[in-house]
């Protein structure tokens, strides 16, 4: 099954990427000397100067968790670690810390700050970036075009999530195209790609292109 996420030649491994973050969260809670803040990885990622924030992006290959735009495409200041269940829940369901390292996912600022606050604990096991499952319930229409899938098309809280993260916006058509041209660039499709990223790149909230 594709990931709506990821294009070309892109590797969509998301057993890999659990496994990356675990392995990071290992070397972090080594290096903790207070008992009390091991499991909680939030404070020590997201400084972007740091070692473990680098790390982090690049178990997401630099890509959204949520939409998949790129680094590539849309700059690194431009990114932010987001919180799967939001800070007020202060643990996930699972007992642990919203800080914890399973909770945090690489996102861009348009996805994070879209989201916010918006209760997930629901839809955990359904449209948690590091999982299998939200493969099935988004896909790209012919149009690029993020859409629920037939399966999850009258799933309410699903449709929740996606109004709330605007994934329906052109602006997410314009970034899946790009992401297309920059993996298969050729001197004609350079200048149409170095044109839509100027495009892209004039308009940097979703509010100014719906």
């Amino acid at each position: 099954m594709s990931d709506y996420r990821f294009v070309g030649e892109e590797e969509a491994n998301v057993k890999k990427i659990i496994q990356e973050k675990n392995l990071l969260a290992k070397k972090i809670d080594k290096r903790t000397i207070k008992d009390d803040n091991r499991g909680k990885h939030y404070d020590k990622i997201k400084n972007k100067c740091s070692n473990y924030y680098e790390t982090f992006q690049e178990i997401y290959h630099q890509k959204c968790g949520y939409c998949g735009v790129s680094v590539s495409i849309n700059s690194a200041p431009q990114y932010e670690l987001d919180h799967f269940i939001n800070e007020l829940q202060k643990t996930s369901p699972n007992g642990k810390s919203v800080d914890h390292i399973e909770n945090l996912i690489f996102a861009c600022r348009n996805c994070n700050q879209a989201k916010k606050e918006f209760d997930t604990k629901k839809i955990i096991g359904i449209v948690h970036p590091d999982g299998e499952n939200i493969k099935k319930v988004f896909e790209r229409d012919n149009y690029y075009k993020i859409v629920i899938s037939q399966e999850y098309l009258n799933n309410e809280q699903v449709k929740s999530f996606y109004s709330k993260m605007k994934f329906d916006y052109a602006y997410r058509k314009l970034d899946y195209l790009l992401l297309n041209l920059y993996f298969t660039k050729n001197n004609k499709k350079d200048r149409i790609y170095n044109r839509l990223l100027e495009l892209r790149n004039s308009f940097p909230s979703l509010n100014k292109l719906q």
